[in-house]
């Protein structure tokens, strides 16, 4: 049986002491019901290297270090009573903090166009089976404010932003966790020699002409969504952005004030990060 890699990374942002989590995403728990789906071999490969087993060794490693799990989402890969059913055995009384995925909302994969009137319906079922509230919630560890954003489906509303500035000013140095990840240059470059497209919350013009049209109509920002990122990218007191999404390990700085922004590849594959924020 294969170990975690765990990544290690360090933020530095002038806390009077050390604060660790470990950053768990993209797991892909694919849990059928009566109906027989080809998901879990996307994510499952062998019994002893599944996604399960990943996630099991990443609660026990995240237990024993005594430290939360920041999850930033697509711990399911789509809705069924079967994976409900993992959240509340084994989430019950793990520590962890959850930004929710776009797979999070997901009830059958490939069954309808996921808008945010089909997220608003699909909310409803796996919502009550996390602690954390999927459109925005926050915690404050060691002096920093941890807050979690709904970015799922490529867009941030103006309510979010206004929570993300209540958050701000409470006076905590925030640490921002969202499943997709911010634009920039080099991680959108990156990803689309794997694939036709970024897969990136607020791409420019640039890069959206040359996506497939249902991925460009998926993921052009709207203008609450580019105010957004604006604020976050040249807000102080947000010191990092912590994402998923893209199944692949990069960390880049947004344009900006430079804030670091992180992302880490999916559990899926064994991949975890334990973060030391400092």
């Amino acid at each position: 049986m294969q170990d975690l890699k765990i990544l290690q990374t360090t933020i530095e942002i002038g806390l009077p002491a050390p604060v660790k989590l470990l950053h768990v995403t993209d797991t892909h728990i694919a849990l059928d019901d009566d109906r027989v789906s080809n998901r879990a071999a996307c994510f499952d490969n062998d019994f002893e290297n599944c996604s399960h087993v990943y996630f099991f060794k990443a609660l026990d490693y995240a237990k024993e270090k005594g430290i939360p799990m920041l999850h930033t989402g697509d711990l399911l890969d789509f809705l069924s009573e079967n994976n409900f059913a993992f959240v509340d055995k084994y989430l019950a009384d793990a520590d962890y903090i959850y930004a929710a995925g776009n797979h999070d909302f997901c009830h059958w994969v490939g069954e309808a166009v996921e808008d945010y009137a089909y997220k608003w319906e699909m909310i409803k079922r796996s919502a009550p089976h996390f602690k954390s509230n999927l459109y925005f919630d926050s915690r404050v560890i060691g002096g920093v404010n941890i807050v979690t954003m709904d970015d799922s489906y490529y867009l941030i509303s103006d309510g979010q932003v206004e929570m993300l500035k209540a958050e701000v000013a409470k006076g905590y140095p925030v640490v921002l966790a969202m499943h997709v990840p911010l634009y920039t240059r080099a991680l959108a470059e990156d990803e689309m020699t794997r694939n036709p497209c970024a897969y990136v919350t607020a791409a420019p013009e640039e890069f959206l002409v040359s996506y497939p049209e249902h991925r460009r109509l998926q993921q052009t920002p709207d203008a609450a969504t580019l105010r957004a990122v604006d604020y976050i990218e040249n807000e102080p007191m947000i010191k990092a952005v912590i994402t998923g999404h893209n199944h692949c390990n990069f960390e880049d700085r947004l344009p900006g004030l430079g804030i670091p922004q992180i992302t880490t590849h999916g559990s899926f594959a064994g991949f975890v990060r334990e973060i030391t924020i400092i």
